[in-house]
């Protein structure tokens, strides 16, 4: 059943990057035995770096049986907070990278993306050195981007996760309603890590002070308080790590859904009075889960398994 879902386009969890959005095609798909991205790429005629970002991969590294969103299509018509590219057929060139050179600068000067030139070169991070050769391949900006979250647009999804949230939460047993001494100091130690970070930037991927993205800065935050967390994406820890919490502490995760991708896309932490803290676009801030964008998005309160 189609579910048209309003999204501010310039939300919260974008990188920066171009891309264009999964059209009504999009679908989701349960990665089985055997299966790499690049197999899964290739079968849904889209790129790893694509599936990287619609699932907010920080590595290669998936697991069976998990879900994966990936596009059969992809929509010229529906942009989602970025510019839509088109690929120019022509001889790539070469670029020499020079110092105060970093792939958004080169990404500006060639008219592409940082995404297409990480999939042109083989990169693993945004990570480049002094006389590094970059390959180019011609691309040119169609639309401009719009500006923070003045305009929106309706995306039409065909297949949403709702069922498939709803159902994880009903399996889930529900984490109790307060947490230990040791937790509380925990907590607290986390939400004066996370309020130190405060105005550092986005960025996809990220989780050093450098930038962050909303997966990468809770991992950053909890693992520095002392908690140890594996570096995954939001769904992941959706998924995997995390117990639902009917009234939660500061210090709680919150979780939302189809901000970028019609299932969890973004994740934050939560630090009392219906405030969360978080790597949105405009970098690590403060929100409210009653504003407007986000209480459309909510999904839970949840709470990382290992914290008692």
């Amino acid at each position: 059943m189609k579910k048209a879902i309003k999204v501010a386009l310039a939300g919260a969890v974008m990188s920066g990057v171009l891309f264009a959005a999964p059209s009504a095609d999009a679908a989701s798909y349960k990665v089985q035995k055997g299966d790499t991205l690049s197999k899964i790429a290739k079968a849904h005629n889209t790129t790893i770096q694509q599936l990287k970002q619609w699932n907010q991969l920080a590595g290669d590294q998936i697991y069976i049986a998990q879900s994966l969103v990936v596009a059969s299509k992809v929509s010229k018509n529906k942009v989602i907070a970025i510019s839509v590219v088109e690929e120019k057929e022509q001889n790539p060139v070469s670029h020499t990278v020079v110092k105060g050179d970093t792939l958004t600068k080169i990404a500006k000067k060639y008219k592409t993306t940082v995404a297409n030139l990480m999939q042109w070169n083989n990169l693993k991070s945004d990570s480049i050195k002094i006389d590094q050769q970059l390959a180019i391949h011609g691309a040119e900006v169609i639309t401009e981007a719009p500006t923070a979250t003045a305009v929106e647009a309706v995306i039409n999804f065909k297949d949403t996760a709702d069922a498939v949230i709803e159902k994880q939460l009903n399996n889930e047993k529900a984490a109790p309603t307060t947490v230990s001494k040791s937790s509380k100091d925990i907590y607290a130690l986390a939400i004066n890590i996370a309020e130190q970070t405060m105005g550092i930037p986005y960025k996809y991927g990220g989780n050093t002070l450098e930038g962050f993205d909303c997966s990468g800065f809770v991992s950053y935050v909890y693992n520095n308080a002392g908690i140890k967390l594996d570096r995954k994406s939001s769904l992941q820890y959706f998924e995997q790590d995390t117990l639902k919490v009917e009234k939660p502490v500061p210090g709680d995760i919150v979780f939302f859904k189809n901000t970028f991708i019609p299932t969890i896309s973004h994740m934050g932490i939560y630090i009392g009075e219906d405030q969360f803290i978080h790597a949105g676009s405009k970098g690590i801030t403060i929100s409210n889960v009653n504003e407007k964008y986000w209480a459309e998005r909510f999904v839970a309160y949840k709470r990382f398994a290992v914290v008692k």
